[in-house]
């Protein structure tokens, strides 16, 4: 615990700070498209933004908690901030990264609830991708092109013959694709996204293209781990189609470790919606601005690649939005963007 968690503080939006992984099919995308301090050198492919794991823990950016990590935020704070339908009221229920793919990612898979039984000391990780910058033709893997037995699937994948039966599909930003425990699943070169997700980094690596990692050495294949958990067919559904809940909100993904809703606000305008006492939320500034009262009687200004958390207890988000598209994550199975209010900066209109 830091110097500055010694005292609780009063409940308050978190703007947070990533933490920033070098990965050897990364690139300098987290910068020039989302604003991310890099070091001068390196490749790198993934943002933290809201991460409470052992593998990586996220930090408060400014305020009275400036520095401490999420997890002595969510020690202090407990379900006031990660809210009554969390799991587990010590730890955050959400992990939130961007992506870029400069070179593809590696084939894999992850488990679900149904198969940890199995495999100790795993974790289910449900996943949802929202693409936000695709170069022209690129693609991801999301299952197969038809069903393969195990033990073929098992062999191309040991031949390096496995691409023939993977299927890929071309994407374009603004789409919302779920990757449920089970799904074969890639990310292609050319591809940057926000990835929403169980707080869980349990990968089973099914093929690396024969390539070595950061430290020169070929990077572990988890086979028998993905044989356990995979579906080795076709996805019924790759790409999402948004569902309008009015007000120019979308959901996006409903599933039963996460939800996401999208809203797009034109022009200038005061904003504000409920926050259920169930979830904590995670506004993710996908373009344009928004500055936002945090609840100590300032305000935080968030451009395009910003992060915030916002405590399930503080009960209203409310602030100023410019042509703004948002993210909102929380948990899945109810409402995040409920009694939605807009109002037009200059304009007299009421409440929703």
């Amino acid at each position: 615990m830091t110097e500055h968690a010694v005292k609780k503080a009063p409940l308050h939006v978190l703007q947070m700070q990533p933490v920033l992984i070098e990965k050897i099919w990364g690139g300098r995308k987290l910068a020039d498209l989302f604003g991310k301090e890099l070091p001068a050198q390196g490749r790198y492919g993934e943002s933290w933004e809201v991460a409470d794991l052992p593998e990586g823990q996220s930090s408060v950016a400014a305020g009275p908690l400036a520095g401490c990590t999420l997890s002595e935020v969510v020690g202090m704070w407990g379900r006031e901030l990660v809210g009554t339908a969390a799991p587990d009221a010590a730890r955050f229920p959400l992990l939130v990264k961007l992506l870029d793919a400069n070179a593809d990612l590696s084939v894999q898979v992850h488990p679900g609830q149904q198969h940890l039984a199995e495999l100790p000391g795993a974790h289910s990780k449900d996943e949802c991708w929202m693409i936000l910058d695709a170069e022209p033709g690129a693609s991801i893997v999301h299952g197969l092109n038809g069903e393969v037995l195990p033990e073929a699937f098992a062999g191309a994948a040991r031949e390096g013959t496995l691409k023939a039966v993977l299927h890929h599909e071309e994407v374009r930003a603004g789409e919302v694709v779920r990757v449920s425990p089970g799904t074969i699943h890639a990310i292609g070169a050319g591809v940057a996204l926000l990835e929403v997700q169980e707080p869980s980094d349990t990968t089973y690596r099914v093929y690396d293209y024969n390539r070595p990692g950061l430290d020169g050495e070929l990077r572990a294949l988890h086979l028998d781990e993905a044989m356990m958990v995979s579906r080795l067919c076709p996805s019924a559904e790759v790409a999402l189609a948004p569902i309008a809940l009015g007000q120019g909100v979308e959901l996006r993904v409903d599933a039963p470790g996460y939800r996401l809703e999208t809203v797009h606000v034109a022009g200038q305008a005061d904003v504000s919606w409920e926050i259920a006492r169930s979830s904590a939320q995670v506004i993710y500034c996908v373009a344009g601005a928004l500055s936002l009262n945090d609840g100590l009687g300032g305000k935080l200004e968030l451009k395009a690649g910003q992060t915030v958390v916002v405590p399930a207890a503080l009960g209203r988000v409310q602030g100023q939005v410019r042509d703004a598209r948002l993210a909102v994550a929380g948990l899945g199975g109810d409402l995040l963007l409920r009694d939605l209010r807009v109002v037009s900066v200059g304009a007299e209109v009421a409440p929703v």
